[in-house]
C-alpha cells in the first residue's frame, strides 16, 4: 500500500468515527443510535444494549426497547438509567419505553458545543494522520525529491478535503440540533 492510500484509509476511518459521534447527539428526533454506547449488565457480563434487545422508534420523542429475553428487563432498565440519557424509562409489558423530552434552548446550546468539540477532536486526528504519513514520506529514501514533494502535496489536499468534510458534517448537525 502506498502512502496516499494509507492516508486515505486512515482518514476515512476518522470521518466514519466522527459520523458515529455526531449520531449519539440527540437533536430534534430520537434515533436508535442514541443507545449505541449503552451497556447493560446481563448474565453477569457487560453487554452492549443492542446485542440483548431490539430497539425501535415509536415516535419523534419515544424509543422502544424490547429484550430478546424477557427475564433481563430489570437489568436493561438499570443499564439505561445508569447511562443517564435524560429520558423517562417505563416498563410496558415485555418492552421498555424511553420518553425523551424536547431539548430546551440551553440543552441545544450544550449539544452544539459538544458537536463542535467532536469536530475539533476529529480535525486534530486528521492532522495527526497527515503528520505521521508526511514523516514516513520524508524518511523514505527510495523516493525521489519530486515524487516526495508531489506526495506531500496530495496528502495535504486529502487533509484539506477531510477537514472540509468534517466542517460540513458539523454544519448539518448544528442545523439538525437547532430544528425543533
Amino acid at each position: 500500500m502506498d502512502y496516499l492510500d494509507e492516508c486515505k484509509a486512515l482518514m476515512k476511518k476518522s470521518i466514519e468515527s466522527c459520523q458515529e459521534a455526531f449520531a449519539t447527539l440527540r437533536a430534534g428526533r430520537v434515533t436508535a443510535q442514541l443507545l449505541d454506547k449503552v451497556y447493560v449488565k446481563v448474565y453477569e457480563e457487560n453487554m452492549i444494549l443492542k446485542s440483548v434487545a431490539g430497539i425501535s422508534n415509536l415516535s419523534a420523542t419515544d424509543l422502544q426497547v424490547k429484550p430478546y429475553d424477557p427475564t433481563t428487563i430489570k437489568d436493561i432498565i438499570g443499564g439505561i438509567n445508569k447511562a443517564d440519557l435524560g429520558c423517562t424509562t417505563t416498563q410496558n409489558g415485555n418492552a421498555i419505553v424511553l420518553k425523551f423530552p424536547t431539548p430546551s434552548e440551553e440543552r441545544r446550546q450544550d449539544l452544539i458545543k459538544q458537536a463542535k468539540k467532536y469536530a475539533e477532536d476529529y480535525k486534530v486526528a486528521i492532522r495527526n494522520i497527515r503528520k505521521d504519513i508526511n514523516n514516513k514520506v520524508k524518511k523514505d529514501e527510495t523516493l525521489s525529491e519530486d515524487i516526495s514533494f508531489n506526495l506531500l502535496e496530495d496528502i495535504q489536499k486529502e487533509t484539506d478535503a477531510k477537514v472540509s468534510e468534517i466542517d460540513s458534517l458539523l454544519n448539518n448537525k448544528i442545523k439538525d440540533i437547532e430544528t425543533i
